[in-house]
């Protein structure tokens, strides 16, 4: 009788599961509960480090003449990530700290592992793409958005590495989810399945200023803001920071494939 009553609450506990979670998340576990097969290899990891470098040298250094201070790479899928403070902004006429070259060498790697598109800084440029409006990142932001359609947007930014969390997720307190919560779910069950566990909602909501996710939500497009412990995006410091950053991608890349493959 007492196995009787507790299998029932088993069945229960599975069958919330598996609603949980999207089917295609369900499908590409591993039979039997069983790891999935891990996606990152170290020359990706090799090549984050040398575009972290890079635009870490970056810092001081004037715009060249005929080069713009970011790029966009067209990805083959709706999702778009961007990285808006790799190298320093302008703010109110003052030059604010960067969140390091490892955010953009994320969000390219991400984008090569995934197909998604990205638009990151290169350069000291003459704005704040993610407090200002009027700028050149965000008007060539908008035109991705036209012509991707995306089903998610990913604003990646680094935290100091004295903060509690390993990411904090911000949503506008769930406004940029733009009517799709499961995707935060989605997240959440990706990040801590590859062992990224000390999670924060919304310490950084970006809800203040004109923010990248909020001018996608804007657009109808469901954002999310990645603020990410500095430890997590420092391949060039070490083997364990360098692994850390292969877990991080890892996590991501299953992320935007679960996306894209249940919004399409």
């Amino acid at each position: 009788m007492h196995f009787r009553k507790y299998n029932r609450h088993i069945t229960l506990l599975c069958f919330t599961a598996s609603v949980f979670l999207a089917p295609s998340v369900l499908a590409r576990r591993g039979p039997e509960g069983l790891p999935e097969r891990a996606l990152i290899a170290p020359a990706q990891v090799t090549q984050a480090i040398q575009t972290e470098k890079l635009l870490n040298s970056r810092e001081n250094v004037a715009l060249p003449q005929g080069k713009n201070w970011f790029e966009v790479v067209h990805g083959t899928v709706p999702v778009i990530i961007t990285a808006p403070h790799a190298t320093r902004p302008l703010r109110e006429g003052k030059r604010r700290f960067s969140d390091g070259g490892g955010t953009a060498a994320l969000a390219l790697a991400l984008g090569e592992q995934t197909g998604a598109s990205v638009v990151y800084t290169t350069y000291e440029g003459p704005s704040d793409p993610n407090y200002y409006d009027d700028n050149a990142f965000k008007t060539a932001l908008s035109d991705l958005i036209q012509s991707v359609k995306p089903v998610l947007l990913l604003d990646i930014h680094g935290s100091h590495p004295y903060r509690s969390y390993d990411i904090d997720l911000g949503t506008m307190n769930g406004a940029s989810l733009s009517g799709h919560p499961e995707l935060l779910r989605q997240l959440i069950y990706r990040l801590k399945t590859d062992g990224i566990n000390s999670l924060s909602l919304n310490r950084f909501a970006a809800s203040s200023h004109q923010t990248i996710t909020k001018f996608a939500a804007k657009a109808g497009v469901p954002a999310i803001q990645l603020e990410v412990n500095a430890t997590w995006l420092t391949p060039s410091e070490g083997n364990i920071e360098a692994q850390r950053f292969s877990i991080l991608l890892q996590a991501l890349s299953r992320f935007v494939i679960d996306a894209t493959t249940t919004r399409k």
